[in-house]
């Protein structure tokens, strides 16, 4: 009977747990972009997701939250990036995917510990050369756009990327292969 009691009471207390865990994985799903296998890993409250909200432009109520560490952006209207952005110093990730992005990144990138950078599918025709600053750099992806030229920069990566997406973009075999030498030890993909 004893046995039977303290069966029961383990699984009474592993049945709370789980239904704790599983609350709080409900609660914080809508706001979290966290990946399986990602680089980066932040509480719920340094995650922003403004995936698919059809935002135009980043305001305020964006880059005044300083202690982002993950800010999603993907899938919006978004042209052009303030350069208040580089207020956020916290932020490791960053997704700007599937936006209207033309021109280049705004040179305050360099102020971001950036470790995963996404930029694909926009318009974009260059790369800053303060992208050569972001030291703790892993994954790059500007896949997707209209980048016809690579900055020198870039080599100041070489330590720390491991994979740098170029596919879909009209660049010549000369700057891959340039690309290559400088980064020996990254993926790149193009």
């Amino acid at each position: 009977m004893k046995k039977l009691l303290i069966v029961v009471i383990v699984m009474v207390a592993v049945g709370l747990g789980a239904w704790q865990i599983l609350g709080s994985l409900q609660s914080s799903s809508d706001t979290s972009s966290s990946e399986v296998g990602s680089s980066v890993v932040a509480p719920a409250s340094a995650t922003v997701n403004l995936s698919n909200t059809g935002l135009t432009k980043v305001g305020p109520e964006v880059y005044n939250k300083t202690d982002t560490v993950i800010l999603n952006l993907s899938n919006n209207q978004i042209k052009t990036l303030p350069s208040e952005m580089g207020k956020m110093t916290k932020l490791q990730d960053l997704n700007l995917s599937q936006n209207l992005l033309e021109g280049s990144l705004i040179a305050e990138v360099r102020k971001m510990p950036l470790r995963k950078l996404d930029v694909s599918n926009n318009n974009m025709t260059g790369m800053p050369a303060e992208i050569g600053q972001l030291s703790k750099l892993e994954t790059l992806n500007y896949s997707n756009n209209k980048i016809t030229g690579l900055p020198n920069e870039l080599k100041n990566l070489k330590n720390n990327l491991k994979e740098f997406n170029l596919t879909g973009n009209p660049l010549s075999a000369e700057a891959i292969s340039k690309l290559k030498a400088d980064l020996p030890n990254t993926t790149v993909i193009y």
